[in-house]
This record gives C-alpha cells, structure tokens and sequence, in this order.
C-alpha cells in the first residue's frame, strides 16, 4: 500500500467535489438551502428557544439527554445549527457518496485506475477523500451560523467557536459509518440510485425487523447500533457517550470498508 497513491486518490475526490461544473452547481444548491436555513432558522434563533412549544418538540425527536442545557446556550444561533445539521447531513451525505465506484466501473475507468493503484488504496483513496469532502462542507455550514452569531453578540463568539470545533469532529465521526455504508454499497450496486435504494431498503426493511424482534422476542436495545446514525441524537448536547458516539462509529466504519474491500477484491471490475 502506497500512502502517495492514496492522497493522489483524495485529491482526485475533492476535485470532483468541488472542481466540476456539477460539483458547482451542486455546491449552490447546498448553499441556497443552507441560506434558506439561516434565514429562516437560524437567524430566528433566539425566538424560536423562547418558545415552550419547540423545547417540547426537541425532547421528543432527539430525547431527554441533556436538551435544557443545550436550549440555554448563549449562542443560540448554533444550538438551532447543531439540531439542523444533525438531522439533514446523514441524508446528503448518503446522496453525496452514492457514487464511489458503480459510474467508474460502468465506464472502464476503474479499470484503468486499478492498473495504477491496488483495490486496497482506490477503498481507502475515495473512503478518505468523501471523509474531507464532507468535513469541509460542514465546516463551511458552520461558518454561517459563527457569523451569525457574531452579527447579534460578540461577547457569545467564544462559545461558538468551542461548540463549532466540538460538533465538526463529533458529526465528522458518525457520517464516516454512512460514508463506508455507500462504499460497500457500491460494490454490489449496478448505478447509484441502486446504491440509493438499497440504502433505503437496508433501514426501512432492517430497523422493521430489528423493532419486531425487540418487541416480541426482547431482543438488546444495542442491536439498534448496527445500523449508522444511531447515537446521532446524542452528539447534539456536545457530551455524548464516548464509547456509542465516538468509538463505536469508528469500529462500525472499519467493518463496512472491511466488507467492502473484501467484496471489491472479489468482484470484477
């Protein structure tokens, strides 16, 4: 395995990203929406906390794991952030690396790729480059909600910025089990909206089963961790329990690109 080889990969990554005319427009697309969050969400923060009625809807979505601290923020404006972005990133994200290796490999260019660099780096290569990809996108959702939290109270700037640090890493750490998720995906997927789909059909179809057994067979509550994003209602906080949301989403990556290199070796490219 060689380390260059597999920058040289990252860097191909961040390019499609962020370098191609689609990745333009998909990055306005990312940032009408956001904007349309910020206008609307963010920038009424400090109205929308002082409603009763949202603390209530808040403890029901993300649970009672430290909420009323977190609604007494002084940087209000990062506090709607940090429950925005928990919820909307795993899906763009899921969309975003839909396409790691089915439109290469149903062009031949993997092909070519592979004659460059072992299954094993192109793996770790597009694993890694989605990885900063998707940091940099939240990093510059985060931006947004700093400044606006600078346009309304200076003296709250240093509490953003230490929630903003804190929240990169810990979301950054559990959308890595989804972005490994795709990648095993794209081994057996054929587009990626099959990959999309098959996605889809892995939580409706799974968290149903897993439910079920719960329920009539009292199966453990920490079955429920074998599907990505399960402790994301507890990062919001910024105190989550290090061992389900932060080792566990590492472990959990680890063994899906483990799965699917093992798969890709197999496969015919």
């Amino acid at each position: 395995m060689n380390a260059l080889r597999i920058v040289q990969l990252m860097k191909f990554e961040l390019a499609r990203h962020f370098l191609t005319k689609k990745a333009w427009l998909a990055l306005l697309a990312f940032a009408l929406v956001w904007l349309m969050i910020y206008r609307y969400g963010v920038y009424e923060a400090v109205s929308i906390l002082a409603n009763p009625d949202f603390e209530q809807f808040v403890m029901v979505v993300f649970g009672n794991l430290g909420i009323q601290s977190m609604l007494r923020w002084p940087d209000a404006e990062m506090t709607v952030y940090v429950l925005i972005a928990s919820v909307t990133f795993p899906p763009f994200i899921i969309y975003l690396c839909s396409d790691q290796f089915v439109s290469d490999r149903e062009r031949g260019t993997l092909r070519f790729i592979s004659l460059r660099a072992t299954r094993l780096e192109i793996v770790l290569g597009r694993f890694l480059g989605h990885c900063l990809s998707t940091a940099a996108l939240i990093a510059i959702s985060l931006c947004g909600a700093i400044i606006l939290v600078a346009l309304r109270d200076m003296t709250a700037l240093d509490d953003a910025l230490n929630h903003a640090v804190q929240f990169e890493l810990l979301l950054l750490v559990n959308l890595m089990p989804f972005i490994a998720l795709m990648s095993l995906l794209n081994t057996v997927a054929r587009s990626a909206r099959m990959a999309l789909i098959y996605t889809i059909l892995l939580y409706t179809i799974g968290m149903l089963i897993v439910t079920l057994l719960q329920v009539k067979l009292g199966l453990p509550v920490f079955f429920d961790y074998l599907f990505p994003g399960e402790p994301m209602d507890q990062i919001v906080t910024l105190r989550p329990d290090m061992v389900s949301a932060v080792i566990w989403p590492l472990i959990q990556s680890a063994l899906f690109l483990a799965l699917g290199f093992w798969k890709f070796q197999r496969g015919s490219i």
